[in-house]
């Protein structure tokens, strides 16, 4: 069978090793920005050159010599799994067969970009990812299928995203070879259960933490924000700069020391107050002396201290 994969990631180059291991016949669609180098994830163009695939990196998907190519593919399906332009209908018009995508949500909640922040920061007990079909709307088609993952009280948002991504491959997985069964199994989202985020609703860059928050959300805040390598909520502590990597899940009485300071220090790590109450931190890093173990810095700090 012949497939159109578009993608970057992990989680696609899964399911394009997963269709080259079947004999299937896959033409790859990769992000502009892909250079074939390995980063914190693997380049999907590089795995489609060792694999032997076709390959296509268009800067406009929709260019009409581009839908002529992928219309004359002749493809069982075109599938998107992470690929960084929106797919609109005259591509759909331009394929026989279905358009799918692979979401890092569970839809209908989470539709737009940072599906995985947003799950954290909402206080979600579950995220996953959803196979559906593509419509004109963003991740507003129907649904085929889901794998749910659940969110512990400490997971960080690296560790969520890297749990999806895994539950997308077994999703792809358990869903070839996309029979008419499964294509035909069309569940309409809810629209008064959707939730859509767009670009820039939060701002990675900016990582200060601030200590006035209440208690809960700032520790969903902090947990949102720790996705290495990209970046860490930062917080100053003796005129240095330290970076967040591990936040408690069980929060702590309140205290009576103003916001920022250091309450306890123990074997867990250090109790910070907030806003109305106080929050764990069990790991610190410090970007000019990587070579501190994370609780090393932690219990350096001192009881009364304020951070900033």
């Amino acid at each position: 069978m012949k497939w159109i994969l578009c993608g970057k990631n992990d989680a696609a180059i899964a399911a394009l090793e997963f269709l080259v291991e079947q004999g299937d016949e896959v033409l790859v669609v990769g992000v502009h920005g892909d250079d074939g180098r390995d980063g914190w994830q693997r380049s999907l163009r590089k795995a489609a050159e060792r694999t032997g695939v076709r390959f296509e990196q268009p800067r406009r998907i929709h260019a009409p010599d581009v839908l002529e190519r992928l219309a004359g593919f002749g493809a069982r399906a075109l599938i998107s799994i992470q690929y960084d332009q929106i797919l609109h209908a005259p591509l759909f018009q331009a394929l026989d067969g279905p358009c799918l995508n692979l979401h890092f949500s569970l839809l209908p909640k989470h539709r737009g970009v940072s599906p995985i922040a947003w799950a954290i920061l909402a206080g979600d007990r579950e995220a996953g990812v959803t196979l559906h079909h593509m419509v004109e709307a963003i991740d507003a088609g129907d649904l085929i299928a889901q794998q749910r993952v659940r969110i512990g009280a400490e997971d960080t948002a690296r560790e969520l995203y890297d749990a999806t991504s895994r539950a997308a491959a077994e999703l792809f997985r358990c869903s070839y070879p996309f029979p008419d069964s499964l294509l035909l199994t069309r569940l309409p989202q809810d629209p008064a259960a959707a939730s859509y985020h767009r670009a820039g609703e939060i701002d990675f860059s900016q990582r200060k933490v601030d200590w006035n928050r209440p208690a809960d959300e700032l520790q969903r805040w902090l947990r949102a924000m720790i996705f290495p390598p990209h970046q860490h909520p930062e917080i100053r502590c003796a005129g240095r700069s330290l970076e967040v990597t591990r936040v408690g899940g069980a929060l702590a009485p309140a205290a009576t020391a103003p916001p920022g300071s250091v309450v306890e220090i123990s074997p867990r790590g250090a109790r910070i107050a907030c806003a109305d109450g106080t929050l764990w931190i069990h790991g610190l890093a410090d970007p000019a002396r990587p070579e501190l173990a994370p609780q090393t810095l932690v219990a350096s700090l001192r009881i009364g201290e304020r951070l900033g």
